[in-house]
C-alpha cells in the first residue's frame, strides 16, 4: 500500500436491499469488482463461523483482490451482541464473535469494525456502566487482535446511531488516555457530515489515530453524487499522512456498475 490510499469496493452476501456495492456470493461478485477495476474489497459479513474462509481466501486471491476490512454492524441488529452490554454474557459473545472476523480477516492484516456492535447507553444500567464495559472489552480485544495481526476501527457515528464518541475530537481523547496497540478510528463522511462543524480540521486534528475511513456522499449515493466536499477530505487526509483504505459505504444505485464505477473515477481523479 506504501503511502497511497486504497479505494476498496464493499460487498455482502445479503441479496437483500441497495446498501452496499455488490451482493451476492464471493466467488461471483469478487470477479465483478475486479472488472470495475478493484483490487480491494471490505466484505460486511453477518457470522465469520458460517462462512467458507478457505474458499473465500481462494477467491480473494484468484481475482487479485485484497480484503482490507469486515464490517460487523448487522449483528447487533441480529443477535444484539454489544460490548457494553449489562450481561457479561452477551460482552462475551460479541468478543468471540469480533475474534471469528478476526481469523478471516488475519491473512490479509485486515482491519475488523467497531460500529454498532459497542452498544448503546440503554444496553447497560447507566452511561458510566456502558464505558467501562465498553473499555474493558476493547483491551481484551486489542489483545486478541494483536495476535491475529489485524487492526480494530472503532467507528465515529453520529447522535442517531451511537451515545459515546460521536465526533471525531472525543475519539481521540479516548484514545490518547487508553494504551491500545491496534485500536483506532474508523470515519465516515455521512456521519461527519452530520456532527463535525469543520470536518478539515477535525481530520487533521486526528494524526496518528485514524485508521479506516468510509465514504459515501451525503445522501448514501456514490462519491460526487450530492454535496459532500469530498476534495476537502481526501486533501486534510493526506495532510496528516493516512495510507488506509477509502471504503465505498454506500448504496447501489442506480446500479451496482453504475456507483462503482462512477466511485472509482471520481475517487481516482481526487486521489492524483
Amino acid at each position: 500500500m506504501g503511502t497511497e490510499m486504497k479505494i476498496a469496493a464493499t460487498g455482502t452476501l445479503n441479496r437483500e436491499g441497495n446498501f452496499l456495492l455488490y451482493h451476492g456470493p464471493y466467488e461471483e461478485i469478487l470477479p465483478r469488482m475486479a472488472e470495475d477495476g478493484y483490487d480491494a474489497v471490505e466484505l460486511h459479513i453477518y457470522d465469520s463461523g458460517e462462512i467458507d474462509r478457505e474458499a473465500l481466501w481462494k477467491a480473494l486471491d484468484a481475482s487479485r483482490v485484497t480484503l482490507t476490512s469486515i464490517g460487523t454492524g448487522s449483528i447487533y441488529e441480529g443477535r444484539h451482541y454489544n460490548l457494553g452490554d449489562r450481561d457479561p454474557k452477551v460482552r462475551e459473545a460479541a468478543i468471540r464473535h469480533l475474534e471469528k472476523h478476526m481469523i478471516t480477516a488475519g491473512p490479509y492484516g485486515g482491519l475488523v469494525i467497531i460500529g454498532l456492535i459497542a452498544g448503546r447507553f440503554a444496553d447497560a444500567d447507566s452511561p458510566e456502566q456502558f464505558k467501562r464495559s465498553l473499555t474493558d472489552s476493547l483491551y481484551r480485544l486489542d489483545e486478541l487482535a494483536a495476535g491475529y495481526g489485524v487492526k480494530l476501527g472503532f467507528e465515529i457515528m453520529n447522535q442517531f446511531e451511537s451515545d459515546y464518541l460521536i465526533r471525531i475530537c472525543e475519539g481521540v481523547e479516548f484514545l490518547k488516555e487508553h494504551s491500545f496497540q491496534t485500536l483506532g478510528l474508523h470515519i465516515d463522511t455521512v456521519h461527519m457530515n452530520i456532527e463535525e462543524a469543520d470536518i478539515k480540521e477535525a481530520i487533521r486534528g486526528a494524526r496518528g489515530f485514524i485508521s479506516h475511513v468510509h465514504v459515501a456522499d451525503n445522501d448514501r449515493y456514490y462519491p460526487g453524487h450530492a454535496h459532500y466536499n469530498f476534495e476537502e477530505t481526501i486533501q486534510a487526509l493526506k495532510d496528516i499522512g493516512y495510507a488506509g483504505a477509502l471504503a465505498l459505504e454506500t448504496n447501489n444505485l442506480p446500479s451496482t456498475q453504475v456507483s462503482a464505477r462512477k466511485s472509482l473515477e471520481y475517487l481516482r481523479r481526487l486521489l492524483q
